[in-house]
């Protein structure tokens, strides 16, 4: 993914755009893509969280911040780059700056590419994450909705409707925060929209779920946690696969009533055993293959920034799922491989000391009852 977005950037040309929005940008040589590209005449900007510079020391963004204000004096106010934080959400009232979304006007020949997922531009993105990106090539509609979406991150300031939906052929392209008269959780509403048996499409006939939440935690995590443990109980074909987990979400998903505890995997690696992951699955990815939104034979996946958490749904967040077949496979066969196939770490992984006790210990770190 690292390799691909830097490619891109390298790949643009005089009179070109390139405008990154990532919680977090930590690379150097990320910056010096970026730096090399305003010379030769593309406009840069970038926008990340602030506590991504106040709490935590970033040279790189703060070079990168001076290097593009330093090189716009050669270049007409219309083509002047920059790089900006926003002080929680960018477009709503609270949460993080948390989206990971970038556009390219045009790269080599190929013109509005727009790519969305996981992935910050950050080394930790690159080699202590398992991450994902979809990505929209000549693609006007997913282009101009994310271009809209950056132009009213880029002022920091909270619009009237910070939830909005661009419904293409066969996708939704979704940003948060959940906020506003209109808005909705889409992943409750997909959940929603399965029914366990009488699939087409599976060897069982029943419908198989694969879930890479990264944290599931809080009231909203516990709310889709619900819509997951009932379609475990109807019979649906469900594995989890997660880096934190909320104690109460983790204790209910795991209860030994109904059908039984949900299958639970926990993808993370700790090699000294501190409780700090030092390798873990970052995305936040769904994939239903079965009978969902009335189609017994229908295929639906899900990817984006958005963890299973409250905080998410306050956040600056983008969100893509695809009802196409082929893509749909391609992320149930990753999750199911490494659900499956996890590398395993020198030392066993527990929470940190005083969360929880006994059994529970693996489930997160931190305490209380979220």
């Amino acid at each position: 993914i690292f390799r691909k977005v830097i490619r891109s950037i390298n790949s643009t040309r005089r009179g070109s755009q390139v405008k990154l929005f990532t919680w977090n940008f930590a690379t150097s040589e990320g910056a010096d893509a970026l730096l090399r590209a305003q010379k030769r005449g593309v406009r840069i900007r970038l926008i990340m969280d602030r506590q991504n510079n106040t709490e935590i020391p970033n040279p790189t963004f703060r070079r990168l911040r001076s290097g593009l204000a330093q090189g716009n004096a050669k270049w007409p106010d219309d083509r002047r780059s920059w790089a900006r934080m926003c002080t929680r959400s960018c477009r709503g009232s609270g949460g993080a700056s948390h989206s990971k979304f970038f556009l390219f006007s045009e790269v080599g020949k190929v013109k509005r590419v727009v790519m969305q997922g996981s992935a910050n531009i950050t080394l930790a993105a690159t080699n202590n994450q398992w991450n994902d990106l979809y990505t929209y090539t000549g693609n006007r509609a997913a282009w101009q909705f994310a271009n809209k979406i950056f132009g009213e991150a880029a002022k920091d300031e909270r619009v009237a409707r910070p939830f909005a939906v661009e419904k293409m052929t066969n996708s939704d392209f979704i940003m948060f925060p959940l906020e506003g008269k209109r808005s909705y959780d889409p992943v409750a509403r997909l959940l929603r929209q399965v029914r366990c048996n009488g699939a087409t499409n599976t060897p069982s006939g029943r419908t198989v779920i694969r879930i890479a939440p990264d944290v599931m935690r809080q009231d909203r995590g516990m709310r889709l946690a619900v819509l997951v443990r009932k379609l475990w109980d109807q019979g649906c074909d469900v594995k989890i696969g997660y880096t934190v987990m909320g104690i109460d979400v983790g204790r209910f998903l795991r209860n030994p009533s109904g059908r039984g505890p949900v299958p639970l995997k926990h993808l993370v690696q700790d090699f000294d055993g501190d409780g700090q992951f030092d390798n873990y699955f970052h995305l936040k990815a769904m994939s239903i293959v079965g009978n969902v939104r009335g189609d017994r034979s229908g295929y639906a996946v899900l990817n984006g920034s958005a963890n299973w958490s409250s905080a998410a749904a306050h956040s600056d967040e983008n969100l893509g799922i695809y009802y196409t077949r082929n893509l749909t496979v391609r992320y149930q066969d990753h999750l199911n491989f490494w659900y499956d196939n996890f590398p395993g770490t020198s030392s066993r992984t527990t929470a940190r000391r005083g969360a929880t006790t006994g059994a529970e210990q693996p489930l997160v770190f931190g305490s209380g009852t979220n």
